[in-house]
């Protein structure tokens, strides 16, 4: 575990701040007032900034308060309900008080809302959705404050493209527009401008992220490549958490919770925090925190109880393999007596602080930590895994002075006493990830042209002790497992006519592992016929960087992903391409294999051997034997037998979904070449419009081409059987047709052994699992979104997306999928009273039936249709809102991705105090 000096940077910041403000206090104003509609209602929660970034929150009576330096000032007013208001020339005098009455009129409507992660600006510099450069999403504030929830990853299901997969009642995956993994990090996940995924491992775990809901100002998706401003991991879009300023929103606010399954009694608590105020008009601090302790939903994974039983009924058994494994005894030990033993107890708490100095108008420093601990069950590739204490952390320093944006950070992982359920291996992560941008930019003639540029850099260093890494991390001849990578941007953005403008940006990157350097363009136009209305026609060259995990993961896959395969003793790893790849053949071409079934004479089942029917054929007899399927007289008088390679055809497994079976004699496997980024092409037209003032729409078609595309973890290593015709017909003679016909039956389905070789990693008859790139994939899909004010306090929504394909052909192996809906939606309708402080909203969401296959999971995942309400009220005179929060309020149990538990019904209620 690691502690950050957080205290004494703050009390730094904090001694800076005197020196800079002492002369600023003795000439000062106060500006005060009540934010109320046209209608005459009060509007609480409303955003009241100036220039500098000085600003304040109206409380639940709608005033508001702002001491502020003499002078002259703009007054900009923000309400996720209405427009955005500014007022110019307001004057502060020396010592006088300065009342401002400001009435809101309109409802804001996507399209309005300021943003700025498509075009990597800071808030100073963010523009109008309707103009973005990609298409956009915003999850605003309130709707976030409104939704009892236990993970943020709720609150994304509302935007159109995202595809959220609950592995439980806080884990699961975000992606945009497929492409999902069961450990996906495919998404370029920030939070407050820093990258927000586990280091090295690179999976999104929402949960993991410390910030509460009550902190969170929105949330933005960019659907779509970004990797011409961002570089590598962009492909598929962007998801932004932006939280709010101390300085901008001051007040404490507290939330207590209880949750509930459909037939369970309370299985959740949960208590959260945030607390920000201004030391003075430019220096703020911020403080935020949350429990949660909640009861998992129930899964039993069979291969994972098959293992268990094993590791019970023959102890022995368990530890010879873990020996193979590469485990010493105390730590086998260990790993049997934990297989599959699952704690459905789910605990996490979280810590941020943050420290935010505006040192002048148009410059900001914010120094932030923050800290996350979390139990429970995640899934892997590799099956699920029992995490217990992962500590998550990090440090970051960032400053703005106008355009001119710097800042480092430094995140960390710990993942305590955390180990995989199939096996019982430990789980042990401790890498880091340190990371260095700036970024510049200014405009010429008028502003007609634009320029941002800017520069990157990534220190990934995996740590795992060699759990996860395994002899790439332990043994200095294969390379190391550090990587560093470095990136440098520029965009032009050009106003051809007061209507069109058109952009265009180029990156390059390189990677320490990789044996070029990378480049990404961007092209598009912008036409914005008027204030209401943007056109964006685009291309987009993105890529993505093999992970640590797609070079260097060498790590025990447990028992085989099939329970009769792990009871004869097969078992699985995974093992990534490493630096230069590796192969499955000899020198001289041929191939060989590993058996469960050697005896000890022969080296036992760690032991290389030939495929040759002189081994293969005792191998089948015993086993059959062994399972009943012949007395000992058979079992004695078939291996006094001796049948050749010339008798029986040896056979590879080299398509299990198919059944597809390849002559070993002429069989060729392909070299697992070191792993490549993968590119994609995309061609996108789009238009956000706003009608009447009351409606707003945002579609969007898109075409994609990826290239090199890196495959999810596959099997490379087929398992051997022999020829069931050719058992039949070797024995035929001997025994008669009819015995000779039985016992081929029963022998062609016994594998005697699983291809291998020292290169492959394998260290006992292991079905090696790796990644590889697998060439071409077309597809096309849309987006649509539709938000509606049908009255002040009536809103309709509803999203729709479609993907034109959820299989894709490849020339080696089975089909990659898109392991995500072809067609999703919602439809929701929602009640806000602000003056009441009442709302409640109805969401209807579906998603179409897939096939999913992601490493050791795969299967058919039904269609979906749920129902999810929500209800709040302010409690009159009080600073208390009751909140409650139903998903899935017809318990329609359905599993959001194979391997994951059935999802039901689950009920939050709590209460949250708003305290300014």
């Amino acid at each position: 575990m690691r502690m950050r000096p957080v205290g004494l940077i703050l009390a730094a910041a904090a001694s800076a701040f005197v020196g800079f403000s002492g002369p600023l206090i003795a000439q000062q104003g106060t500006l005060v007032g009540t934010v109320t509609t046209t209608a005459g209602a009060i509007v609480n929660g409303a955003q009241l900034s100036v220039a500098g970034g000085r600003g304040t929150l109206t409380n639940d009576q709608g005033r508001y308060s702002m001491t502020l330096p003499v002078g002259t000032y703009t007054i900009e007013v923000r309400h996720v309900a209405y427009a955005v208001n500014r007022f110019e020339n307001v004057s502060i005098s020396s010592g006088q008080t300065t009342t401002l009455e400001i009435v809101l009129e309109t409802r804001v409507l996507p399209g309005r809302e300021i943003v700025v992660t498509a075009a990597r600006a800071q808030a100073a510099q963010g523009g109008r959705l309707i103009e973005s450069v990609s298409t956009e999403a915003v999850v605003s504030g309130i709707a976030i404050r409104e939704r009892a929830t236990l993970n943020v990853m709720d609150h994304l299901r509302d935007a159109p493209a995202v595809d959220a997969m609950a592995h439980g009642v806080q884990g699961g995956n975000i992606v945009v527009r497929g492409f999902n993994n069961i450990f996906s990090g495919s998404l370029h996940m920030l939070s407050d401008y820093r990258l927000a995924g586990v280091p090295s491992l690179r999976v999104n775990l929402m949960h993991f992220i410390p910030t509460v809901d009550e902190d969170i100002e929105r949330i933005e998706v960019v659907l779509g490549p970004a990797s011409a401003l961002y570089g590598p991991n962009t492909a598929n879009g962007v998801v932004h958490i932006i939280s709010r300023s101390p300085l901008t929103s001051q007040g404490t606010t507290v939330t207590l919770g209880s949750g509930a399954m459909a037939t369970d009694g309370p299985s959740s608590f949960q208590g959260s925090f945030r607390s920000a105020f201004a030391l003075s008009d430019n220096f703020g601090l911020k403080f935020t925190g949350q429990y949660l302790k909640a009861d998992e939903w129930v899964f039993v994974d069979p291969v994972e109880e098959a293992a268990r039983l094993r590791s019970i009924s023959d102890l022995p058994g368990c530890l010879a393999d873990q020996g193979i494994r590469g485990q010493d005894p105390a730590s086998a030990q260990i790993a049997c007596d934990r297989v599959g033993r699952r704690s459905f107890d789910v605990e996490r708490y979280s810590f941020e602080g943050r420290a935010d100095w505006h040192f002048a108008d148009d410059g900001t420093f914010v120094a932030t930590y923050g800290r996350n601990s979390s139990s429970g069950i995640e899934l892997t590739g590799l099956g699920a895994g029992q995490v217990d204490g992962w500590i998550s952390d990090f440090f970051q320093l960032r400053a703005n002075k106008g355009r001119f944006f710097v800042q480092g950070y430094s995140n960390g992982s710990d993942s305590g006493d955390s180990f995989l359920l199939r096996d019982g291996t430990a789980l042990i992560d401790n890498s880091s990830l340190k990371v260095g941008q700036i970024q510049h930019g200014f405009d010429v003639a008028d502003g007609r042209q634009d320029f941002t540029y800017g520069f990157d850099y990534y220190a990934t260093r995996p740590k795992s002790q060699g759990s996860i890494y395994g002899t790439y991390e332990t043994d200095p001849m294969l390379g190391g497992v550090d990587m560093n990578e470095w990136g440098l941007y520029l965009q032009s953005k050009t106003a051809l006519t007061p209507k069109i403008d058109f952009i265009v940006a180029g990156r390059m990157d390189d990677h320490s592992v990789l044996p070029e350097k990378v480049f990404s363009p961007r092209a598009a136009l912008v036409f914005k016929p008027n204030e209401d209305n943007g056109i964006r026609l685009s291309y987009n060259r993105a890529f993505s960087t093999p992970s640590a995990l797609n070079y260097f993961l060498d790590i025990s896959a447990g028992a085989a992903p099939n329970a009769s395969l792990a009871a004869l003793g097969f078992a699985a790893r995974a093992y990534g391409s490493g630096r230069n790849g590796w192969t499955l053949h000899q020198p001289d071409g041929s191939l060989m294999m590993r058996s469960p079934f050697t005896p000890a004479g022969l080296g036992g089942p760690a032991q290389l051997l030939p495929i040759d029917m002189s081994l293969m054929w005792p191998f089948m007899v015993n086993v059959m034997q062994a399972t009943g399927g012949i007395d000992a007289p058979t079992a004695a008088f078939l291996l006094s037998l001796s049948p050749t390679n010339a008798d029986i055809r040896r056979q590879a497994l080299t398509n299990s979904d198919t059944g597809e079976f390849t002559d070993v004699a002429g069989l060729v496997l392909p070299d697992i070449e070191s792993t490549l980024e993968s590119h994609t092409e995309t061609f996108e037209v789009g238009w956000t419009g706003i009608i009447n003032d009351r409606v707003s729409i945002s579609a969007d078609l898109y075409y994609m081409r990826k290239s090199n595309f890196i495959s999810p973890l596959l099997v490379q290593t087929p398992l051997i059987f022999l020829d069931g015709t050719d058992i039949a017909a070797y024995l035929t003679p001997i025994l008669g047709a009819a015995t000779a016909a039985q016992l081929a039956a029963g022998g062609a389905q016994i594998p005697v052994g699983v291809i291998s070789s020292n290169e492959a990693g394998a260290r006992g008859p292991e079905l090696i699992v790796s990644y590889r790139n697998v060439g071409d994939i077309d597809l096309w899909g849309g987006d649509l979104s539709l938000q509606a004010f049908l009255t002040d306090e009536w809103i309709l929504s509803a999203t729709y997306s479609h993907v034109s394909d959820d299989s894709f052909p490849i020339a080696e192996g089975a089909p990659i999928t898109l392991n995500a809906p072809g067609d999703k939606g919602s439809i929701g309708l929602a009640y806000r009273d602000v003056a009441s402080g009442f709302s409640t909203s109805a969401r209807f969401r579906f998603s179409s039936a897939f096939q999913a296959s992601s490493a050791v999971f795969g299967g058919p995942v039904e269609s979906s249709a749920i129902v999810d309400l929500t209800a709040g009220y302010r409690i009159p005179n009080s600073a208390a809102t009751l909140q409650l929060s139903v998903n899935n309020v017809f318990n329609t149990a359905f599993q959001p991705f194979f391997g994951v538990p059935e999802i039901g019904r689950y009920t939050m209620l709590r209460v949250k105090y708003d305290l300014f």
